[in-house]
């Protein structure tokens, strides 16, 4: 395992340090992945997984 910054071991560990659009890009590849989902919405009868969060920032 390589070190991280501080001597550490390197994580996975997503930085967010551009704009909005960047985020939901990464929030998105995580749902794809079935990571961090906490709802699951029926969209014309199939589940469609999300984040709570960003469901609440559209509202």
């Amino acid at each position: 395992m390589s070190s991280g910054r501080a001597g550490g071991p390197v994580r996975s560990v997503r930085e967010f340090t551009r704009h909005a659009s960047d985020v939901l890009l990464n929030l998105d590849q995580l749902r794809h992945r079935r990571a961090l989902t906490d709802v699951t919405l029926l969209v014309g009868g199939r589940p469609l997984l999300a984040h709570k969060a960003v469901l609440a920032a559209c509202r």
